[in-house]
């Protein structure tokens, strides 16, 4: 049931997706133990993509959106976007760059970007059962307890 969207360039090999799809899918089952994880990939080339207001010829930095459950520790949240961050800058071929900031202060990034959108059970159904109905959820979730 938790659904990750991923927007990353056009360039990035078989193999790349194969595997950050392995270890996204491995780091959302651990967070949400729900079956039915949905990974879908979608690929911009780079002449569709402004960053910063302009069109460039450099790879697109990427974007996760995590559609999910809310209720998620912080700590746990910490270590799931640690684990995404790190497979999708992978297969990206992103290495992190050391940013300048306006205080004199430096920090390290991946340009991997990522957003929770998290739905409440009762907005969220699995074949013809809310989620708050449905046996396949709820003991997932409370066998991860």
């Amino acid at each position: 049931m938790p659904v990750s969207y991923i927007d990353i360039p056009t360039d990035v090999s078989q193999g790349a997706k194969e595997k950050m799809s392995r270890e996204v899918f491995d780091a959302i089952h651990q967070a949400w133990p729900i079956p039915d994880t949905r990974i879908l990939i979608r690929e911009w080339p780079a002449e569709s993509v402004s960053q910063d207001g302009r069109i460039e010829t450099a790879p697109m930095r990427p974007i996760c959106f995590l559609d999910v459950p809310p209720g998620l520790p912080v700590e746990a949240k910490r270590t799931l976007i640690q684990r995404i961050s790190t497979a999708v800058a992978e297969a990206c071929g992103r290495k992190p760059e050391d940013v300048p900031l306006p205080s004199g202060s430096h920090v390290k990034t991946n340009w991997v970007l990522t957003f929770f959108r998290e739905y409440p059970l009762d907005r969220a159904a699995l074949g013809d059962l809310l989620a708050t109905e449905n046996p396949l959820v709820l003991e997932s979730l409370a066998a991860d307890k």
